[in-house]
């Protein structure tokens, strides 16, 4: 009871969930997405039995699950799910919804996973200091038919490239563990801004350094795609994926 309650206060403080969009839904509904793990998965129907999956910053496995069942789905094969985080108070949460965990300091630990079809790694990469020795240990442990399905924030997003020619801070950029709303010069923004805590968004990505850097540490680049938070922004999806302010890259080992 003790230690649900800790996992309980943890999200209470951290609000991790409330601050990000939910990418995992959104993903599971990209079609481009779906047909790579199609393709793919009729080859795992031949060899496997079961798909690995790994769920790399996981945090309390909700996300985790729903992808789980979306591979199921899509796949046709069961799906044997692991969920790793920093934090070893996750475990309560992701057992709890069947998820096996594993706590690992991302880009400063090994990962000690092998031959896995499908590893994620939603909304983390930002937050990552060693991003380099953190892809170098998922090529490690994808398998060599398997699928790497990477998203981050955008620093060169449309709504960014409007506020920097005005001197103000780029959304999803963070000067503070304090607050947000620093470099916010309109009275308008900064309140906005503090409705939000800071996250620990240390590495800005553009969609090309995200993708040269995944080809850089073993990886092809099979899709990339533009996922915009912003309801009226949405046509930029289809017309210039590179403004979205999320992005999305689907790679496999090369």
């Amino acid at each position: 009871m003790n230690e649900r309650k800790k996992s309980e206060d943890l999200w209470d403080k951290r609000e991790r969930f409330e601050q990000t969009p939910d990418r995992y839904r959104e993903i599971a509904c990209k079609k481009p997405v779906a047909q790579v793990l199609e393709r793919l998965g009729s080859q795992w129907r031949k060899d496997c039995l079961w798909i690995n999956y790994a769920d790399l910053g996981c945090g309390e496995g909700k996300g985790t699950k729903f992808f789980s069942e979306f591979l199921v789905k899509t796949v046709g094969l069961p799906v044997k799910s692991i969920g790793v985080d920093a934090s070893a108070i996750c475990a309560v949460p992701c057992r709890e919804r069947g998820i096996d965990f594993c706590k690992v300091e991302l880009g400063a630990e090994p990962l000690n996973l092998s031959d896995y079809q499908v590893i994620t790694l939603f909304e983390t990469i930002e937050h990552v200091f060693n991003t380099d020795k953190l892809l170098e240990s998922i090529r490690q442990s994808i398998s060599k038919d398997g699928v790497l399905l990477v998203t981050t924030l955008n620093v060169v997003c449309l709504k960014n490239r409007l506020l920097v020619p005005l001197g103000i801070q780029p959304f999803n950029t963070e000067v503070s563990t304090k607050k947000l709303s620093y470099g916010y010069k309109y009275k308008s923004l900064r309140q906005r801004m503090d409705t939000w805590k800071p996250a620990g968004h240390i590495r800005p990505f553009t969609l090309y350094s995200l993708t040269e850097m995944l080809e850089e540490n073993g990886f092809k680049v099979l899709k990339s795609l533009g996922l915009e938070n912003w309801r009226t922004l949405k046509v930029l999806e289809h017309v210039a994926k590179n403004m979205c302010t999320g992005i999305l890259v689907v790679a496999v080992p090369s």
